[in-house]
């Protein structure tokens, strides 16, 4: 195979790198200047809504294909500066809080901090799009320095039509003025126009041209608006410069404006009224419009025919106009629904609409509606009002709502269907007849149930038990359209009061009896005759479902009247769809949404619960449901409510904390403002006790508040001992256009652990708050009320926990969590403690390194990492002000201890998204790794690694030991060899001088031996010397030990010269026999000491028996000694 080889003529590796590099760098450059990857005004946009004109208003934002707003935690100047500059509307001059009709699903933005000098508010730090969770429904409104006027330019006394111009104000003067332009202008666009300037709708598009001439040098903006429902003013339609359009754009538009009759001898006769503003009535005379109808067109508009004259529809400054047209209207009550049956005093209600009969269904029906039935038909007082066993229809008419001052059931309010519709009917029952009834005990006005009561003559009493059969209670249950009898009576608490009076013993029917009224009544004469057995009876018409909660409406816990008692409900019953419904429809409220767990401290215990419902699609009373009651406690099934669909609640906003503010009415729709319309001090009373914030202080009527163009459309209006605020609604539409600005005493502050921390236990006036019905929703409300940002997590503690606190409900739109429903009880669980993302801290084991660590649940933890180089890396070591991360040797780095054993198993993960600028925002309480997340930064002191040893070095070293070890080896085996042979030398000579046959035993004395001399010296060396004794022997060696020295160091002997007694020594051969025999020695007293220690030290004592004792002789006078020598020398003669 052919080696593959660089050309080197044509191939250059640094020109190669240098061209890789350079292509990269254009693609990076590219990438970041094009349009379509960067944050531009045209991916994204920024409007104020909800002012007066485009530079008043909260902030929205177009980002992602979606509007969304801009939260206000953390809210500085100059924000407001960068976004009045954005939208060309000068600067910020002032800015408050505002409420809004319905919250924003997207919070593209929060927690924004500019310096000013940005250019776009996205430019600005935040914690990225859509990432900080904002629940709040305020927002700031913010009111930038200049102003946008809008007309429409045309000749003199043209109103509604024209070129459209704009001027900016500020400061009360022009500063610019020019004209829109848009080659795509169509009836959406110009619908903002004329909406902005009150002139109803667009209607026709002419061109500038039909109106004024345009000068060729003025200002045009172009416009394009991409989105009408949120741009209400054509200034947020301003679009890039670069769209060409020469031609300012015009528009005309219309305006329209609706009548009844009121006060005549029927529904069709009467005093002519226009409808000013939505639900406010006026003669059409001492209106500001101006009539221009025939009397035809007004008797058909409202459904009456024509008019039977045709007079001039002028306004007279005397009189009202007034009108009588072709229909007439009549009252009419049917028996049983049939039309034969037309009874005086009751009955169905219905209308004969000139000849045609139209029902009146049942919805809202009350005792008002029904007595101005009986006053009208002048059958004396209501008795009772109720509504049909069965749908019927030709129900034409619903949702009446009467005054007790009408005169006639046609002038109250109600919806008319142009189409007959299914419904209930409506009934009636007035005094005018004989009639039997019951008699409520109780305070809770159900119908259906209590003691019989027959009314006589104008007199009415009860009657008597004892003649009382089931058969009568079922047919008075019929009677009285009550549905059936419910027997027997296990639950029904009875009760007598003294002014009870039993005026019929007896009551008969005969064969041919239908009606309980036809029955003959046997008056009680003997008034001590069962006195205290009054006749009850119990039918199913009296069931009845509410939902027990003071400051919802439509929403609540769920309990069921059930012979003469309220019974709590267990959760389970209301799962199915049907009953929810039921309950609804009976309470007015729509339809069901979902079941709700039971709010606050369980109830005491009834006796009995409700563990059974069962109700049929097209049911719309629970009096319709078959009812299963368990004697038991509540503790044996949980209890349960209800929300529905027309669900509302009040709360106090914009004002200063939780108990003062104007007064807002939330709904499944949205929230409006209450009109200070017959508010009073006594319906401020109710509220402020309803909202759980004490005494009422004060109340004042103010202008709408902010964004708020609509008024709620009911009004209030308490009477006597009043609990809810909802028993005081009305259907009356309010006439005020004024808001109510309410002040309690009281305020409901929330606070998180310790002061700063941004964790702990919630606490509610220093009440703890119950973990029971606790949601991640409540958790964001407490952490944005304490600057908080985000909620992270939140817990149960201190289960079992038995003394009071706080249960707590929110919606979600509360700024505090006081605005929420709450109510004091003790806890069913434990209290409940919340993590807010800004108490989180980081940090790690080692400077810019090792482990990481959180604080956000009071306490440092650890926490997993996907990946060191993630976006959640980078954050990190941004967070720990370490630079960006890095990657090292496992050599570089120092473990703790704690790193090294790595046991840890976190319970918080990390996990960030591209849109995550804080570090804060990206904890989960998520437990996805099995050991602590590690990094390490580019700040991260690196361990400084020993350099490798040369192996040169390692073999001189080891030679030098190994020289070392033998040279120690050698020095020890000479020192234990010479050790081994000085001691060898005196054992050898031992042997020789004492055991060899060289020496024979000596028997004489001593004297023979020396003479007198050497035998004192002898004897004097031995006393000073101590001389050894053992077992009576004398040791003396030391004349051995000379000839021991002299013989190892061979030394000749010298010659012995006579002495004076003419003896003589041996001579150079004498053997050692001569010289032990002959010769003497004189040895110096300080030499002999000398060697005692070495004779000592060699002479074994088993050889000091064998040394011959020497006897004293004297001493030769020509013995000489001399210092200098280890031996003796005999003097020469002379």
């Amino acid at each position: 195979m052919q080696p593959f080889l660089i050309n080197q003529g044509s191939f250059s590796l640094p020109h190669f790198f240098c061209s890789v590099v350079t292509m990269w760098f254009l693609l990076l450059l590219w990438y970041a200047s094009s349009p379509h990857l960067s944050s531009t005004q045209v991916e994204d946009r920024l409007i104020l809504q909800g002012g007066d004109g485009p530079c008043e208003g909260y902030v929205e934002v177009f980002h992602d294909g979606k509007w969304g707003i801009v939260g206000d935690q953390k809210w500085q100047l100059n924000n407001e500066k960068v976004i009045c500059k954005s939208i060309g509307c000068g600067t910020s001059i002032s800015s408050k809080d505002i409420m809004l009709k319905k919250v924003r699903s997207t919070t593209w933005m929060n927690e924004v901090v500019c310096n000013g000098n940005e250019k776009y508010l996205w430019d600005c730090m935040f914690p990225g799009w859509n990432r900080s969770s904002n629940t709040k429904d305020t927002v700031k409104k913010i009111t930038c320095s200049d102003k946008i006027q809008l007309e429409l330019e045309s000749l003199p006394g043209v109103r509604c039509a024209g070129t459209l111009r704009y001027k900016k104000m500020s400061m009360g003067k022009a500063k610019e003025t020019g004209y829109f332009c848009n080659p795509k202008w169509d009836k959406k666009q110009a619908d903002i126009v004329c909406e902005h300037l009150k002139c109803g709708q667009s209607k026709g598009l002419p061109p500038a041209r039909m109106f004024s001439q345009i000068e060729n040098n003025v200002v045009l903006k172009p416009t394009h608006c991409s989105n009408t429902e949120h741009q209400k003013h054509i200034w947020q339609c301003i679009t890039s410069p670069k769209v060409v359009c020469t031609e300012p754009v015009s528009v005309i538009c219309s305006d329209h404006h609706n009548f009844r009759l009121q006060g005549g001898s029927n529904v069709c006769s009467g005093q002519l009224e226009v409808e000013e503003d939505e639900g406010v009535w006026k003669p059409v005379c001492q209106s500001q419009y101006k009539l221009n109808k025939s009397s035809d067109d007004l008797c058909s508009h409202m459904r009456c025919g024509k008019s039977h004259s045709q007079e001039n529809m002028v306004c007279d400054s005397s009189k009202n106009i007034s009108l009588d047209c072709t229909d007439k209207i009549n009252i009419s009550l049917l028996k049983d629904d049939q039309s034969q049956n037309v009874n005086h005093c009751f009955g169905s209600v219905h209308f004969n609409h000139s000849g045609t009969l139209e029902a009146v269904c049942s919805t809202n029906w009350d005792e008002k509606d029904g007595r101005v039935v009986c006053r009208e038909l002048g059958c004396g007082e209501v008795v009772l009002v109720g509504s049909g066993s069965k749908l019927q229809k030709d129900g034409k008419h619903d949702l009446v709502d009467c005054k007790d001052s009408e005169a006639s059931l046609w002038h109250c309010l109600a919806m008319h269907h142009k189409n007959p519709t299914s419904c209930r009917k409506a009934t009636v029952i007035c005094s005018g007849s004989k009639t039997v009834r019951l008699k409520v005990d109780t305070k809770d006005e159900v119908k259906c149930w209590g003691k019989v009561e027959v009314c006589l003559d104008g007199t009415c009493g009860g009657v008597c038990e004892d003649a009382w059969t089931d058969k009568k209670s079922d047919m008075l249950c019929k009677d009285l359209d009550c549905g059936s009898a419910i027997y027997p009576l296990s639950f029904l608490r009875k009760s007598q009061s003294a002014l009870d009076k039993i005026t019929v013993s007896s009551v008969h029917r005969t064969q041919q009896t239908t009606n309980i009224s036809q029955c003959n009544m046997v008056k009680n004469v003997d008034q001590s005759y069962c006195k205290d057995k009054p006749a009850y009876v119990v039918c199913s018409g009296s069931v009845k479902a509410r939902l027990m909660e003071h400051r919802d409406r439509c929403s609540g816990n769920v309990q069921v009247f059930y012979q003469g008692n309220w019974i709590p409900v267990c959760k389970t019953a209301l799962n199915n769809k049907d009953v929810q419904n039921t309950i609804c429809r009976e309470q007015g409220c729509g339809h069901g949404v979902k079941p709700l767990s039971f709010f606050g401290p369980s109830s005491a215990n009834s006796g009995a619960v409700v563990s059974g419902l069962t109700c049929s699609a097209n049911s719309n009373s629970s009096a319709e449901c078959t009812v299963t009651v368990t004697k038991t406690n509540n503790q044996q099934c949980a209890l349960g409510g209800l929300q529905c669909s027309e669900w509302r609640r009040m709360m106090l906003k914009l004002g200063n904390g939780t108990c003062e503010g104007y007064v807002f009415v939330y709904s499944e729709a949205d929230s409006r403002a209450v009109s200070s319309d017959g508010w009073t001090e006594t319906e401020s009373k109710v509220l402020c006790k309803n909202l759980g914030c004490g005494a009422y202080i004060k109340h004042t009527a103010k202008e709408k508040a902010d964004y708020h163009d609509l008024l709620w459309g009911k009004k209030y209006s308490c009477k006597g001992e009043t609990i809810s605020i909802w028993d005081c609604e009305l259907n009356d539409r309010p006439s005020l256009n004024q808001s109510i600005y309410l002040q309690c005493q009281d305020d409901l502050k929330a606070s998180l652990g310790e002061t700063g921390n941004c964790s702990g236990k919630v606490l509610l006036n220093n009440l703890p708050v119950c973990y029971d019905n606790w949601s991640e929703s409540h958790s964001k409300i407490v952490c944005q009320e304490q600057q908080c940002s985000n909620s992270i997590s939140f817990k149960e503690i201190d289960k079992g926990s038995r003394g009071d606190a706080h249960f707590v409900s929110c919606i979600g739109s509360e700024s505090y969590l006081g605005q929420c429903k709450t109510i004091i009880g003790r806890c069913a669980r434990g209290l409940v403690s919340v993590s807010c993302a800004g108490g989180v801290k980081f940090n790690s084991t080692q400077k810019c390194g090792g482990n990481i660590k959180v604080f956000y649940r009071g306490t440092w933890e650890s926490v997993c990492l996907p990946n060191m180089f993630s976006q959640e890396g980078r954050l990190l070591c941004k967070e720990l002000g370490c630079g960006i991360p890095q990657s090292l040797r496992p050599d570089q780095i120092e473990q703790s201890e704690e790193e090294k054993e790595g046991k840890i198993i976190p319970e918080t993960s990390l996990k960030c998204s591209n849109e995550n600028r804080n570090l804060q925002h990206c904890i989960i309480k998520k437990n996805e790794c099995k050991t602590p997340g590690v990094i390490y930064c580019e700040d991260y002191p690196i361990k400084v690694p020993i350099p490798p040893i040369p192996i040169n070095w390692y073999v001189g070293l080891s030679l030098g030991l190994l020289s070392l070890v033998m040279v120690v080896a050698l020095c020890f085996f000479m020192r234990r060899r010479f050790v081994t042979r000085f001691k060898s030398r005196f054992s050898t000579r031992k042997v020789s001088a004492f055991e060899s046959g060289d020496y024979e035993d000596v028997e004489t004395n001593g004297s023979e031996l020396f003479g007198p001399m050497e035998m004192r010296d002898l004897k004097s060396h031995e006393s000073e010397s101590g001389g050894d004794k053992e077992n009576g022997r004398r040791s003396t060696a030391s004349s051995l030990s000379y000839d021991d020295i002299a013989e190892e160091e061979n030394v000749p002997a010298q010659p012995v010269s006579s002495g004076e007694d003419g003896t003589s020594s041996p001579g150079p051969g004498a053997g050692p026999s001569a010289t032990h025999e002959h010769a003497t020695y004189e040895v110096e007293e300080d030499q002999q000491e000398s060697y005692d220690d070495v004779v000592s030290m060699i002479t074994p004592a088993e050889t000091r028996e064998e040394i011959a004792e020497v006897h004293e002789r004297p001493k030769p006078k020509c013995l000489a000694i001399h210092d200098d020598e280890d031996y003796l020398e005999p003097d020469g003669q002379k």
